[in-house]
């Protein structure tokens, strides 16, 4: 069942990183969803680190961005990251196996077009850089180094923001 899980998930986000992104944001029809919704604050708790699908899913967090904005809506994201994945968020990408480096140069790549978003914030987990050995001194900048990004989940939680797993 994980296996299969697993498999769909790759499609998924396979076919996301074959489809073209809009320029634009366009109304997808989402307008019964959104409707009486005025704050697009959404808490991204991203676990997931496979390289190729953490691009594609920086990529549909830009669009998400785009798409509150065409709803009138300003959009506050938060993007915790924790688990292996804060090796990919380090100025030297050393403890990247080979073989994933291109990958990872480009989900940095998306990620600078979130940074550079108004009402974007990136985190990272203090306890993950700890625990998975990453050099906690060499986390890019612009991305703050939190204690707990559980600590997060829970007060943006309380705050209001909607929380989305990408795991």
């Amino acid at each position: 069942m994980k296996l299969l899980y697993r498999l769909g998930s790759i499609l998924v986000i396979g076919l996301l990183l074959t489809s073209p992104i809009t320029a634009s944001a366009e109304s997808q029809g989402n307008e019964h969803a959104m409707a009486g919704v005025e704050n697009g604050d959404v808490l991204f708790d991203i676990t997931l680190s496979e390289p190729r699908m953490l691009t594609g899913q920086m990529n549909v967090i830009r669009e998400t961005y785009r798409d509150l904005q065409a709803h009138g809506i300003t959009p506050r994201m938060v993007l915790a990251f924790h688990g292996q994945n804060v090796h990919y968020l380090t100025e030297n990408l050393d403890t990247v196996a080979l073989e994933d480096l291109n990958q990872v140069e480009a989900f940095n790549q998306s990620l600078d077009k979130l940074m550079a978003l108004e009402g974007v914030r990136i985190e990272v987990c203090a306890i993950a850089t700890r625990v998975y050995g990453a050099d906690r001194d060499a986390i890019r900048d612009g991305i703050e180094v939190v204690g707990n990004t559980y600590l997060s989940n829970i007060g943006y939680a309380k705050q209001g923001y909607a929380v989305i797993g990408i795991r």
